[in-house]
């Protein structure tokens, strides 16, 4: 067995690794919170309607109108909020956002390491060499 010990990371690599593992992560919670907001909006966007006309005997109200809701109601009535393509954008969005931050902790973990290591001398792996199967090829070759 040989035994190397690992001094330093590096960091780039680590935060490309965090990135993309983020983004894979991300998809999941994506997909999950743009099909929840093309529900809700769907639903907030039927409750809103109903409050356009509200009869209380002779008198009829127009909620929308007196709380200064046509602007969202408006918003909730466009094709593009309740799209595919909305939900897909929210699912790109959440895989960046999670490659961002899930690349952020990792590159400040291998960046505590590399200061620890440099105090404690690092981590020390034991190696040892796996001959080949019969019949394959050497890697490299």
């Amino acid at each position: 067995m040989t035994r190397y010990t690992i001094r330093r990371i590096d960091l780039l690599p680590l935060a490309r690794l965090g990135c993309a593992l983020g983004a894979v992560l991300g998809v999941g919670p994506g997909l999950t919170c743009s099909i929840t907001a093309l529900i809700a909006a769907a639903g907030l966007r039927r409750w809103l309607e109903s409050l356009s006309a509200i009869e209380l005997g002779f008198l009829k109200l127009n909620l929308i109108e007196l709380l200064g809701l046509e602007p969202l109601l408006h918003a909730l009535r466009t094709p593009e909020l309740s799209s595919v393509g909305f939900a897909l954008v929210l699912v790109v969005s959440a895989s960046v956002v999670s490659g961002l931050f899930i690349a952020g902790g990792i590159l400040l973990v291998g960046l505590v390491y590399n200061l620890l290591a440099r105090w404690t001398g690092g981590v020390i792996v034991e190696l040892e060499r796996i001959d080949a199967p019969a019949g394959s090829k050497p890697a490299g070759g």
